[in-house]
């Protein structure tokens, strides 16, 4: 990693300045902002590094799972620490000038088959899960848990859908918004014709004020495709195993309702491109803590 040990932490946050546990080696800290709080009452920051906004969860038990789908059977309670998590997708001119910073070379070959001119803001797609972890260690952070996802999108007590427990379609980008014009753009899968920009569902955030958390691109998670009920210490957020499957997480543009659900799991492996004309994926980080002495 081309990261400096030890960068600033920036804070002007009003409850006084944070600090951060050391990040492993080789890896840079994100330079943080605070923003204030969001509409719904959560603090929010800005990664200096890589222009990302993060919505702080706060710690404390949710609901993981349920019971009516096999996958993600049963439903139990789980306690996670306070941590941050992308507001929006990792966008294409994010992830095109991590590139041009460090010359990594994307897994997926296709990535830019049809360039981002133009569609900066639209969430990146055609990366694999180790083009997204070396991203969010260039930028000084992490892909989230499968757990940490599913809290951010579904609150603390497990809403079906980020915004309630009724689906409505006009919440997310999806394939019940099809209409007969739009549906020979959409197939277009390879240029990634289905996706809108970030953020264009507002009234779809997540309790915590978490946007796109279903529908645009599915997401990847850092964990291990296991069972549950879900357990941090049982192997499934080991980062060095190349050949597990890995979690993802939210749907996409075309998937359809059924599977739009905050607790929906899918998996693939690390670095199968050949579908990835539809996966991208947002940061998360753990929470900065009050220095000593504010």
């Amino acid at each position: 990693m081309r990261g400096i040990w030890g960068l600033l932490f920036l804070l002007l946050a009003a409850c006084g300045p944070r600090a951060q546990s050391p990040p492993p080696p080789g890896q840079a800290l994100p330079e943080l902002l605070a923003l204030g709080r969001n509409s719904q009452g959560y603090q929010q920051f800005r990664n200096l590094r890589d222009g990302s906004e993060l919505v702080e969860i706060p710690a404390g038990e949710f609901l993981m799972g349920d019971d009516h789908e096999p996958s993600a059977a049963p439903a139990h309670r789980l306690h996670l620490q306070t941590y941050l998590i992308g507001k929006h997708e990792v966008t294409n001119s994010q992830f095109q000038r991590f590139l041009d910073e460090t010359g990594h070379e994307v897994v997926a070959p296709r990535w830019d088959v049809h360039g981002v001119e133009g569609r900066g803001e639209y969430p990146v797609i055609y990366v694999s899960w180790f083009d997204a972890r070396a991203y969010c260690r260039w930028a000084g952070m992490r892909l989230p848990s499968e757990a940490e996802w599913e809290k951010a999108a579904r609150g603390p007590e497990g809403l079906r859908y980020p915004w309630g427990p009724q689906w409505d379609p006009e919440l997310c980008n999806n394939m019940a918004m099809s209409t007969p014009q739009r549906i020979p753009e959409m197939i277009q899968m390879d240029a990634g014709r289905g996706t809108t920009p970030v953020g264009s569902f507002p009234s779809g955030a997540s309790p915590y004020g978490v946007l796109d958390m279903l529908g645009n691109a599915v997401e990847w998670c850092s964990s291990k495709d296991m069972g549950y009920p879900w357990r941090v210490d049982d192997g499934r957020e080991d980062p060095d195993d190349p050949e597990a499957f890995r979690v993802l997480r939210g749907g996409c543009w075309f998937s359809q309702p059924e599977t739009l659900t905050g607790f929906h799991r899918e998996k693939s492996t690390p670095e199968y491109w050949y579908y990835f004309h539809y996966v991208g994926f947002r940061v998360a980080a753990d929470a900065p803590t009050p220095a000593a002495g504010s």
